[in-house]
């Protein structure tokens, strides 16, 4: 049937179709698809026989192997009852199989259909070409159309020529003209007269021109929407270029679709283009939409998120979005990291600069990172080695001025390698190519962990070398926390006659000269002399009123200046000088307690012939050697508490690792000291036992003070009775009177009644003391700290205090603490043995 016949029953049909319906067109449709279904039906069969083979030659001819593959796929599709139209998909299989591979990139968004022109005098071309109809779609513009030949597929599609070359041919360019201005954001109205598909379909485009309208607004500085910052300004470039290419797609549909006579385009089609647009706009309006209010790294978190989505378009967009605002980032991230330099005229980067902070507090607050600034494709690590490179760049360059940096370093190069795919964006990469942006790069950590390292190793360099940092760290240790022995001992044996004075008499340069003197006649005068000549005496203010003795106001202090200072800052010789009052403390009553046992040495060779003190000395000296145990454990204790972790530090300063790391092993090494000499915030309660007991030693020490000097007293008189009897004997007298020997009785009486006192007060003191050591050895078993613990087990190791205390029971001890872990080791191990035998 040729072309003529066709519009002749075309017109016949319609003319009957407005006589019986009041909607001509719905109908005309209806009856000429029920009227073209049979011939259709009629030769589907033998359609999808053509079909088969010919898809079965073409695979033949490249492989077997497909071939056969195929017809099992066939088999299975034949059978199957979920698709319907499997001539259309084998035609679809086939128009695909003959259009050529693109082999040019193209940079193209938003791909156009190939719209072609219908032309009435060619109707034999236009019916047998499955590509050139309107029915199908070309999404290639240089597909070649299949040759039409007797073997070629009769086309099933005649209804929509006709449709075509109906006379609503100018309505339907109408509505495509206004939908594809719809698109570019030109507001219109959909007539009334329009059907309801054709609405839809238009409402369906017309959504693009709001998307386009959205994204206008958002990248407009009048509408106060647009990000501020560079990072801002940069994720709106990217936005403007989508926008751009989304403009050039537009215009080229338009030119296919709306200009000159027979085009091809319809709303159907437009709409089908639209898909793509339509996608791409409301993810960039939704991206856009999230990022109000937001700058810097706040702003790339926002758009990062969008990265890790399932779809492959919406990831690939956002990563193009977020890989052009992180530009900025990158260059002050690569200012930072090799110039130890903030050039943030917006407040975008994560790491903030803060004025007016001492040189000496310049680590610990002039700079620090804001959280909430961070992007979210950095870990917190990373930031925070970020953060210490840039530190000690800085500080390189203002506290150790003489240093200079070198030549040529690796992190610069993996650096710089990273702003290299930035400098020209949109280079021409292939589409299948993904380019791997710097933020998700291995060499961003990299070129950081090369850089923090690098920047570490010279600034632990430079206070190793130059500052002596391991001699200073040394000193600290020796001479505020007492571990220099000989110079600790003569220190106090020179200072003991000046410290038991007032504190208001003491001066500091009489101090300083015996300072002098110890460090002379001791190992410390071996030290460098930079050590030395920081060593000082310092006398601490009388705040409170009392009358302090020399004893509770000296210290020594150890004065550090320079890049140092933020090694030891103020916070931290507060620290040290804590340390060094505590331990002065235990220190001085336990020299005091020797002091007192070589008294009692040099006076027990007097006692042969007083033998009424004899039991009260033994008793004296046995609570004195109880007393000088227990100091000997809290020293012992404290020094072997924080040995593992000044260690530590030497070793990591030998080594020359980050001065952050430095810090954190100098702070713990403080704190270990601190909870073994009772003065951290976690024993504060153990700090007020242990200050009843050390109180309780000095009473016994006054007690037996003043017991020696009764006792000599008393020798003396004697001594002078003796004295007095022999000079009588030589003289030829009387030795002895009846009024010599009424006042002897009278002085052994009152000698008596003060021996039956300090007995009464040595009684006092040792259930006082022993009441306040039972406290403390309860407290510390009791303590979470297990070494704490272990003090208590030393102080009780022969359960002496649990003997005459109920409240030191056995699950108490440590040694019961430990015993229960090894029993329930034990039991443990008994349950896995016996389970395995099952």
């Amino acid at each position: 049937m040729d072309i003529a016949t066709n519009n002749t029953i075309a017109t016949l049909l319609h003319k009957l179709c407005e006589g019986l319906s009041s909607e001509p067109d719905s109908a005309y449709e209806l009856a000429l698809s029920y009227l073209t279904s049979t011939s259709e039906k009629s030769r589907s069969s033998q359609d999808e026989r053509l079909l088969c083979q010919k898809i079965h030659s073409k695979l033949a001819s490249v492989s077997a192997k497909d071939a056969d593959k195929f017809n099992e796929s066939y088999v299975k599709l034949k059978n199957s009852f979920v698709l319907k139209q499997r001539v259309a998909v084998l035609s679809l299989l086939l128009a695909l199989s003959d259009t050529p591979q693109q082999t040019e990139s193209t940079h193209q968004l938003f791909p156009l259909p190939n719209l072609p022109t219908v032309n009435s005098g060619l109707g034999v071309s236009a019916s047998s070409s499955s590509k050139s109809t309107m029915g199908s779609m070309s999404w290639g513009s240089h597909a070649p159309k299949p040759q039409g030949s007797n073997q070629s597929l009769p086309s099933n599609n005649s209804n929509m020529i006709i449709a075509v070359q109906s006379n609503d041919r100018s309505t339907e360019r109408a509505c495509v003209r206004d939908a594809v201005l719809a698109a570019a954001g030109v507001k219109s109205r959909v007539p009334v007269a329009w059907p309801r598909p054709a609405q839809a379909l238009y409402a369906r485009i017309a959504h693009l021109g709001f998307l386009h309208d959205r994204l206008k607004e958002f990248i407009d500085p009048a509408s106060g929407l647009m990000p501020q910052g560079l990072m801002g300004e940069g994720l709106v470039t990217s936005i403007r270029d989508e926008l751009t290419e989304y403009y050039r797609s537009i215009a080229l549909l338009q030119s296919q679709v709306c200009e000159g006579d027979g085009g091809g385009g319809t709303l159907r089609r437009v709409c089908v283009w639209a898909q793509e647009p339509l996608h791409r706009l409301t993810w960039l309006a939704y991206i856009a939409h999230t990022a109000h209010h937001k700058k810097g790294g706040e702003l790339a978190s926002c758009v990062h998120r969008f990265v890790r989505h399932g779809d492959d378009r919406v990831c690939s967009l956002a990563r193009r979005l977020l890989t052009a605002l992180t530009y900025p980032l990158l260059l002050m991230l690569t200012r930072w990291l090799l110039h130890g330099e903030i050039d943030d005229p917006f407040n975008e980067f994560f790491i903030e600069s803060r004025s007016g902070v001492p040189i000496d507090r310049m680590w610990h607050d002039k700079y620090r990172v804001r959280e909430w600034m961070v992007p979210s494709f950095m870990s917190r690590e990373l930031a925070s080695q970020i953060l210490a490179t840039g530190k000690s760049v800085v500080f390189m360059r203002e506290a150790c001025a003489d240093e200079q940096a070198p030549a040529d370093l690796t992190h610069q190069r993996h650096l710089h390698d990273l702003l290299q795919p930035q400098a020209t964006p949109g280079g021409g990469e292939r589409p299948d190519e993904r380019v791997v942006s710097w933020w998700e790069a291995d060499g961003l950590r990299e070129g950081v962990s090369l850089a923090h390292g690098v920047a570490s190793a010279r600034l632990l360099g430079a206070l190793c070398s130059h500052h002596h940092l391991l001699d200073h760290l040394a000193a600290h240790r020796r001479y505020l926390l007492l571990a220099q022995g000989d110079f600790v001992h003569h220190l106090m044996t020179l200072l003991q006659e000046e410290l038991n004075k007032p504190a208001t008499s003491l001066y500091v340069h009489n101090l300083t000269c015996t300072l002098e003197a110890a460090v002379r006649a001791t190992n410390a005068q071996f030290e460098p002399p930079h050590v030395l000549a920081r060593l000082h005496v310092n006398l601490y203010p009388n705040c409170d009123g009392r009358e302090d003795s020399g004893w509770d106001v000296f210290a020594l202090q150890y004065r550090v200046d320079g890049p140092l200072g933020t090694l030891f800052p103020a916070t931290c010789a507060a620290r040290y000088r804590a340390l060094f009052t505590q331990l002065w403390r235990v220190k001085r009553i336990e020299h005091a307690l020797h002091h007192a046992w070589r008294d009692y040495a040099i006076l027990q060779k007097r006692l042969k012939h007083m033998p009424e003190v004899w039991g009260l000395m033994r008793r004296v000296s046995c609570l004195r050697a109880e007393a000088l145990r227990l100091c000997g454990a809290l020293q012992e204790a404290s020094c072997e508490g924080a040995e593992t972790a000044w260690a530590e530090l030497l070793a990591a300063a030998a080594e020359r690792r980050h001065l952050d790391t430095l810090l954190a092993l100098h702070h713990r090494a403080l704190d270990r000291h601190s909870i073994h000499a009772m003065i951290h915030h976690t024993t504060q309660e153990l700090q007020s036992y242990l200050g009843n007991v050390l109180n309780e030693i000095l009473a016994l020490r006054s007690f037996e003070t003043t017991l020696h000097t009764g006792i000599s007293a008393e020798l003396e008189r004697r001594d002078q009775l003796r004295e007095l009897k022999a000079e009588r004997i030589s003289r030829g007298e009387y030795a002895f009177t009846s009024a010599d020997e009424a006042l002897d009785k009278e002085k052994r009486k009152i000698f008596q009644q003060f021996l039956a006192n300090r007995k009464a007060d040595l009684n006092v003191w040792a259930r006082s003391y022993r009441g306040h050591v039972t406290t403390l050895i309860l407290k510390l078993a009791l303590h979470t700290e297990v070494s704490l613990q272990t003090l208590a087990f030393r102080l009780d190791y022969s359960d002496f205090y649990k003997r005459g205390d109920a409240k030191l029971h056995e699950p108490l001890t440590y040694q019961h603490k430990r015993l229960s872990e090894i029993g329930l080791h034990a039991a443990r191990n008994k349950l896995i043995d016996h389970s395995r035998k099952k």
